[in-house]
């Protein structure tokens, strides 16, 4: 299998609240994947 690893820039200070894919999951554009506080 193919590891990809992106790394997320932002603007502002947060914290990852939840993960909301599973490992090995399949995504698409538009999913959500994280999210933040």
């Amino acid at each position: 299998a193919m590891k990809m690893e992106n790394e997320i820039v932002a603007s502002q200070d947060g914290t990852i609240a939840s993960v909301d894919v599973a490992a090995g999951q399949s995504v698409e554009a538009g999913d959500i994947l994280v999210t933040l506080n």
